[in-house]
């Protein structure tokens, strides 16, 4: 932490000297628009949530490798990574099926989101992203069950209309090269319109060889995360092979492929029709966090694996201004999603792998409405989809080549969700006061059935109906001298889903976690209070505080079926642990803003977040807390040339502040917990010509080794990205 104190000392520095600076500077546009508060356009500034924008060009600016590493390099979501093709986000101590992930409206988190961490924003395409806007703290009013941390939506690009009958064509895309994996990125787009019609389609193909992890070590932890050892099968046999090459972490390489394709038709009277359609792809992605755990001094597995991990999405968007008593907008949004999942492992020297696929069709339907009465806007709307999931195993024996079904990892089953959201805002003294209100109804039904073949009668079908209510109260006041003031009060909920209720029967340390049909759904009470400073023509700062206390929450304990504390399965005798609701926690914490611009085309940013969260329970440390963490750019810019740099932060995560749930994964720590890191990057582009831009970037300049919390794998060491962009 040390380390961290001259850097924020001089950014507290820049802050006072810019608040006494401000006559002489050049206006920073504040009224931004965002759309996830309510789902229509509408000012930042009267939404009582702290919602933070990854706009396109910044985006750009530093050309992330996937969506987690956009999020990451924002500095207002904290990214955890078990391998190098994944990035699970945190959201004020909230992670995995705690944080709702939305892409163009629609929901992504689905019946076996875990609680673990999840890896699916790559799922999404950072070079296909018109703007990320994470909304922070409960959002389930509106969006319903999952968002008890928040909410991430991913917007993409919109096909552009002509003027004329005639179809306009615009392509662009880039190259790319990234030293620290050899990857190597390639990505076009081309759109084409008219006055009515267009159509946009994107395609990114990207090569991710071996990450390289950081050559100068940190002094109290020499070679922490080296990856040593490695297994290759030779001649039908497993050989523990050692890397020359300690800091390439063999194993972590991925290729990856998404494709984006939106058809609008305008045909006036403020009516829009947009066919959407996304498939993201990959190959194997190896687990690098289990291949490198060790059993004697030995790899414990030959190969761990997720298998290509296909996510295909199809929506249809009506969009209509309607000028009715009932509705002033309307947009309609159905859609399906099509997603395959597998997980593959083998230990070393066996010779069976086992192989879980999981095969999802989801069904969805959004209808969202506004009105605006007088000084009143009114938006309501309704949620439905449904899941249906067909999860199968089979061990392979790679001697004999017999295929033997095993249990699988889920039950076969259904995962339906209904909601109905109003939400009401009332902007009074002439936008000086805004109150703002919500309610929602929610049900939620499961039914899962297990394979007879391995499971009890009793034990083999599994039904639950649940109802949640959430409400949302929240001010905003506009106060002389440019002072911003926001509160409120928000429930959110998450129900229990298949994971939770299915992904039950598997050992654990001995033990056997079976089906709770009982299981309600954990309800979050948050608080949220803010202050935002306009400082003349110079920017803003601002900060918030918030807390969170978490009830029913969902962890395993000992269960009894039948009145038996123990059962009969795959032929050996089990304790039985279940899912209950017995868990209260608390989560606070602190996070501060500021944007300023210093002089024509030079502008500083920056964001910090501290959180504590503490098991109530069980009173012990809260898993998913991470360290202090957050960032600070300074960027010039003119019409032909930006150069940027970037400060990236994480605090000390002590040991004795982890979880012992395991989530947190000690074993991939160091003795002492996660060490503090600090990262310098600069990134710099140049138009060359009017469809040509050359961009260079440096990243973790002093080639520090390091790893963020509860990771299992390290960060890319220095890395030079180079890419070259063409438009026409």
């Amino acid at each position: 932490m040390k380390k961290l104190h001259l850097p924020l000392l001089a950014g507290a520095i820049c802050l006072a000297f810019l608040s006494t600076a401000q006559d002489s500077l050049k206006t920073v546009n504040l009224e931004e628009v965002v759309i996830s508060g309510n789902k229509v356009i509408e000012r930042k500034s009267d939404i009582p949530h702290q919602i933070d924008l990854i706009l396109q060009p910044q985006i750009n600016k530093i050309s992330p490798l996937t969506t987690a590493d956009a999020l990451a390099n924002s500095g207002a979501v904290f990214v955890q990574k078990s391998q190098q093709g994944g990035g699970s986000p945190v959201i004020r101590g909230f992670e995995a099926n705690r944080v709702l992930l939305v892409v163009d409206g629609v929901r992504m988190n689905n019946a076996i989101y875990r609680a673990g961490h999840l890896q699916n924003s790559i799922t999404t395409d950072p070079n296909s992203m018109e703007r990320i806007e994470v909304l922070q703290g409960a959002g389930s009013v509106i969006y319903g069950t999952d968002a008890i941390g928040g909410v991430i939506s991913f917007f993409t690009k919109k096909p552009m209309l002509g003027d004329s009958v005639n179809f306009k064509g615009k392509t662009n895309g880039f190259v790319r090269y990234s030293s620290a994996n050899e990857g190597k990125t390639a990505s076009a787009s081309v759109n084409l319109g008219n006055k009515k019609w267009a159509s946009l389609t994107s395609v990114t193909a990207s090569d991710f060889g071996d990450l390289r992890s950081g050559g100068k070590d940190m002094m109290d932890y020499p070679n922490f995360g080296d990856r040593n050892l490695y297994v290759k099968r030779i001649n039908g046999q497993d050989q523990v092979l050692i890397n020359d090459d300690p800091n390439v972490q063999r194993g972590s390489g991925y290729k990856q492929l998404d494709v984006l394709q939106k058809i609008l038709y305008a045909p006036g009277d403020g009516t829009e029709h947009l066919l959407n359609f996304q498939l993201s792809t990959s190959t194997d992605l190896p687990r690098y966090d289990r291949l490198t755990t060790l059993s004697n001094g030995q790899p414990k597995y030959a190969e761990w694996y997720y298998g290509p991990q296909t996510r295909q999405f199809l929506s249809y968007q009506l969009k209509k201004e309607s000028k009715k008593w009932w509705a002033d907008n309307v947009r309609f949004t159905p859609a399906v999603q099509l997603i395959d999942e597998s997980r593959h492992d083998r230990g070393l020297n066996k010779i069976l792998r086992n192989n879980y696929n999981e095969s999802l069709t989801i069904y969805s339907g959004n209808l969202d409405l506004y009105k605006q009465v007088g000084g009143h806007e009114i938006r309501y709307g309704a949620e439905v989809t449904q899941n249906v999931l067909e999860s199968e195993a089979h061990s392979d024996n790679l001697e004999s080549g017999q295929k033997v079904d095993i249990v699988s990892r889920y039950p076969d089953g259904t995962y339906s969700t209904a909601g109905l959201y109003f939400s009401h805002r009332w902007e009074l003294l002439d936008r000086k006061l805004i109150l703002s209100d919500g309610l929602r109804f929610s049900s939620v039904t499961i039914d899962a059935k297990f394979d007879p073949r391995f499971f009890d009668s009793d034990m083999a079908h599994v039904r639950q109906h649940t109802q949640s209510q959430n409400l949302h109260l929240g001010v905003v006041g506009n106060l002389p001298g440019g002072l911003r003031l926001n509160a409120m009060l928000s429930t959110g909920f998450r129900n229990p889903n298949i994971d939770d209720l299915g992904r039950t029967f598997e050992t654990n340390g001995g033990d056997l976690i079976v089906a709770n049909p009982d299981l309600r759904p954990e309800q979050v009470f948050y608080r949220e209070i803010g202050l935002t400073q306009n400082i003349g023509t110079l920017g803003f700062l601002n900060i918030n505080a918030y807390f969170s206390s978490l009830t029913d929450a969902i962890v395993p304990r000992p269960y009894a079926v039948n009145g038996q504390d123990s059962v009969d399965f795959m032929g050996s005798r089990f304790r039985t642990l279940a899912n209950v609701n017995v868990g209260k926690a608390k989560v606070w914490g602190i996070t501060a803003s500021g944007k300023f611009q210093i002089a024509h085309g030079l502008t500083l940013r920056g964001n910090i977040t501290y959180t504590e969260g503490r098991d109530l329970t069980n009173k012990v440390p809260l898993d998913h807390i991470p360290p202090l963490f957050g960032n600070t750019s300074l960027l010039y810019e003119t019409t032909k040339f930006f150069a940027q740099a970037n400060f990236l932060f994480n605090g000390m995560k002590k040991l004795a502040d982890y979880s012992p749930s395991g989530e947190d994964n000690e074993q991939y720590a160091t003795p002492d917990g996660t060490p503090a890191w600090q990262t310098w990057n600069l990134y710099a582009g140049r138009q060359l010509t009017k469809m040509l831009r050359l961009q260079i970037g440096v990243e973790n300049i002093a080639d520090l080794n390091y790893r963020t919390f509860a990771s299992g794998i390290n960060a890319p060491g220095r890395n030079v990205v180079v890419s070259v962009h063409w438009g026409i």
